[in-house]
């Protein structure tokens, strides 16, 4: 069935209700930032669902700060934007010197795209904050031959500049960063003939976008249906569509995989919930047999999108994994898009993946105008449609039904 695109409902012993999951989203419709009451409803409402599913459910606690995700990168914009200027104004003057202190801008530029194990001290770096990770687990026991793990995060947030604009402003800073420095190169060997409007032209969009960033304030006023309740909703309806639970009588067929269900805290300051639990539970799964699915923005119109490939140049984070679920949407009839994510979105997988797990991360293909919702007041349940929540849950149904705890995907 390669090649069909037609959606064809999953024949199998398990299956997905996207109303159950819709409802599940309408219910986390509201803002839920770090720290609010919003947050402390929202999981009361998850660890509630998890439990009446028969999951064993752990809360647990964990501390961040602000310094990765508030002050750093506006520290490191306001420093950008005097070293580009200063590259624009002596480039005619001393072009060598200006084309070194531009490539080493890049380099730091292209490193900061791509998650950094050695700069995970920096989550320690400041005030402390507490948010607190749900897990819920199907089992315990050492003789599990596979691990599945599913995450979405629960916190919202909003912004002033919507996440499309943001990702917006990194890439063409990234990307006028890549010009800057062939032009600052071009201007030895042509001995200061390139226009130096041409110069100030691209070291100004650079500016621009840099500092547009540092106006990007966070706040506490988005509905966060789309990000991420939507997610959210999915995780809970696959917690009780994979399980025995006492509200259905369907029943989870492999008894050799392990289910883990993970909707980390503080996703939305830099994946700090995601990071915590990898670095205290790492230990507990094997890299060779662990998957990891990431719930991130679903439930919109249009394909579904899978992301496994972030930072440039481009880390793949799971190759095997991804592959395997673009044929089980071919087998069903349901278009899965790979897509690639430059530069200025972060998802919880990414810290995860920088263990050595294959990790992926389902979204909505044709957001739309979805993106320009996102982090704002307009992120509600309107953005959420329900066939699309039941293509995503079909495929991972399949996905699950068709995975063989002895051999590896």
């Amino acid at each position: 069935m390669k090649g069909i695109l037609s959606h064809k409902r999953v024949k199998s012993q398990l299956k997905f209700d996207a109303q159950r999951a819709y409802h599940h989203i309408a219910q986390l419709a509201f803002p839920r930032a770090v720290g609010s009451t919003g947050e402390s409803k929202a999981r009361t409402y998850i660890v509630e669902q998890l439990s009446r599913f028969g999951l064993h459910v752990d809360e647990e606690a964990f501390q961040f700060t602000l310094f990765p995700a508030e002050f750093l990168p506006r520290l490191v914009s306001a420093v950008f934007t005097v070293a580009v200027i200063i590259v624009c104004w002596i480039v005619t003057s001393h072009p060598i010197y200006a084309s070194l202190l531009c490539m080493s801008l890049l380099l730091i530029s292209l490193a900061l795209t791509r998650w950094k194990r050695s700069l995970e001290w920096l989550y320690n770096v400041g005030k402390m904050h507490a948010s607190t990770n749900i897990i819920g687990r199907t089992n315990t026991s050492s003789e599990a031959i596979l691990d599945l793990i599913f995450i979405a995060h629960y916190d919202s947030k909003s912004q002033i500049l919507p996440i499309a604009v943001r990702a917006l402003c990194y890439c063409v800073a990234v990307v006028g960063m890549i010009g800057l420095t062939l032009l600052t190169i071009l201007q030895i060997p042509f001995h200061n003939r390139l226009p130096s409007l041409l110069i100030w032209g691209v070291g100004g969009c650079i500016c621009l976008c840099l500092t547009l960033l540092q106006f990007n304030f966070t706040q506490n006023r988005s509905p966060g249906a789309f990000d991420n309740a939507s997610g959210v909703g999915v995780l809970l309806e696959l917690a009780q569509s994979l399980i025995k639970s006492k509200s259905t009588d369907t029943e989870f067929s492999h008894a050799n995989i392990r289910l883990t269900f993970l909707s980390p805290g503080a996703e939305e300051y830099g994946m700090c919930g995601a990071l915590r639990w990898i670095q205290r539970h790492a230990h507990e799964y094997h890299p060779d047999r662990t998957y990891v699915i990431n719930l991130d923005g679903v439930g919109a119109t249009g394909k579904i999108t899978l992301i496994t490939r972030y930072g440039i140049p481009p880390l793949v984070t799971g190759k095997r994994l991804g592959r395997r679920i673009r044929e089980c949407g071919a087998e069903i009839g349901i278009d899965v898009s790979e897509i690639y994510s430059p530069a200025g979105v972060g998802y919880d997988g990414i810290p995860i993946a920088s263990r050595g797990f294959e990790t992926v991360t389902l979204s909505a293909g044709g957001f739309g105008g979805a993106t320009m919702k996102i982090h704002s007041k307009r992120d509600g349940i309107d953005l959420i449609d329900q066939d699309s929540l039941q293509r995503v849950g079909d495929l991972i149904v399949h996905f699950v039904n068709a995975l063989n705890p002895r051999k590896a995907i």
